[in-house]
């Protein structure tokens, strides 16, 4: 197979430097990671999938290589994605969504309904409200482990319980370093936007085409 041309850009929206990879030809392609990721969690999918679409792969403000600016909220996520699909020339896009990513793929497809062709949601869901003793569960640990342990404290934590068995120690690695790399303060500032955070009761005012993926053993376990 012919290796897609990538490049690497630097986009100002909303007074935001972004980060982002851009590769391949044809129909846009908006690949939103999750809390704690950053645009290398794709790695494996944007030389598959820039074969047949114009891939785009942000780190979102605050993550990876993107200016750290507040607000963290879904909405500014969103936004955000919005005027990125602008800059690049791309006035419609097929979005996938992983965990938060999801949350901000929702977000856009509805209130910018026009610029979402189709969604895929991975691992997500419609509301990340801290409903019920797991979600509280999940909230307060990533919270308490970021504050005093930092983001690796929570990568260490989530990567034993996603890649528990020996033969997944190289992916288990990787897991860890890739998130352990956003800023402590980022991700703790972004856990209350997002457990605020809830579409339920807007979701019949769009309907692209969704497939929904979701996993038994998943590294962005709610309320990431």
């Amino acid at each position: 197979a012919i290796a897609c041309a990538h490049t690497m850009q630097h986009v100002v929206v909303n007074g935001v430097r972004i980060a982002c990879e851009v590769a391949g030809q044809g129909p846009g392609l908006l690949l939103l990671h999750g809390l704690g990721g950053s645009r290398d969690d794709w790695r494996r999918q944007v030389p598959e999938f820039c074969r047949h679409f114009r891939v785009v792969a942000p780190d979102l403000r605050g993550f990876g290589g993107s200016e750290r600016q507040e607000p963290y909220t879904i909405q500014q996520h969103a936004r955000d994605a919005d005027a990125l699909l602008q800059a690049l020339g791309l006035p419609r896009a097929h979005v996938v969504g992983l965990s938060m990513g999801g949350a901000i793929a929702m977000e856009l497809a509805l209130t910018r309904p026009e610029r979402v062709a189709s969604l895929v949601l991975a691992n997500t869901a419609p509301s990340f409200e801290l409903h019920g003793w797991q979600r509280r569960y999940m909230g307060l640990s990533r919270l308490l482990l970021a504050s005093l342990f930092g983001v690796g404290g929570v990568a260490r934590m989530f990567g034993k319980a996603v890649f528990p068995a020996p033969h997944q120690e190289r992916l288990r690695r990787r897991l860890m370093q890739r998130a352990s790399h956003p800023r402590r303060w980022v991700y703790i500032a972004s856990i209350p936007s997002l457990v605020r955070w809830n579409a339920e009761d807007r979701l019949g005012s769009t309907a692209p085409p969704t497939p929904v993926i979701g996993a038994a053993h998943a590294s962005t376990a709610t309320p990431e």
